[in-house]
């Protein structure tokens, strides 16, 4: 049985690194430099840190099965983009002298709850997990006062495009985030 609820503080460790996973196939260049460790230790530092971090427990729902996280979805206010990294980008400098951005691309477009990502363990895909964290999502939206769900999909991703038309998200414009080619898609929270 899947359980879907808000992390905790507690889950910080656990959903830091499923996130991981996603940024292991975005061939981020500081992940490169600075070694896949160590970003997940400032991921996990920020995330602590700082409630408005971009990884932070307020930004997630979990699902659990067996009492374990078997995954996590990342999301907030599109105008809350500007400020997510602000830790993350003191802890790049104090720790390795690095001014450059981890994430240096706008994600969101205009009005809406973005979905930054969503990841599922190895262990429980095909199982439904991401299926049900993206039902959750339109209740999560909705109590932070947004009316429409916007994420971006990897255009060599067929299988995760294939999931969120499904749940009713339909293309809305194409962007370039580090060197992937994305659609961003939308969908109402009613």
């Amino acid at each position: 049985m899947i359980k879907i609820r808000p992390a905790t503080i507690a889950d910080t460790g656990a959903i830091v690194h499923l996130e991981m996973t996603i940024i292991d196939q975005m061939q981020i260049p500081m992940v490169e430099k600075l070694g896949r460790d160590n970003i997940e230790q400032l991921l996990h530092d920020s995330a602590l840190a700082d409630d408005t971090a971009r990884y932070s427990h307020t930004h997630a729902t979990v699902a659990e099965m067996g009492g374990a996280i078997v995954g996590v979805a990342f999301g907030y206010p599109a105008k809350q983009e500007p400020y997510l990294d602000v830790s993350l980008q003191r802890l790049l400098a104090d720790r390795f002298g690095e001014l450059a951005e981890l994430f240096p691309d706008k994600e969101t477009v205009g009005q809406e709850w973005y979905l930054d990502s969503i990841s599922v363990s190895e262990t429980a895909r095909g199982k439904g997990v991401g299926t049900q964290l993206l039902a959750a999502l339109p209740a999560v939206a909705q109590a932070q006062g947004e009316q429409v769900i916007g994420l971006n999909v990897d255009d060599g991703n067929p299988k995760a495009r294939a999931l969120y038309e499904r749940e009713g998200f339909q293309p809305v414009s194409e962007l370039m985030i580090g060197e992937h080619h994305y659609t961003h898609m939308q969908r109402s929270v009613e």
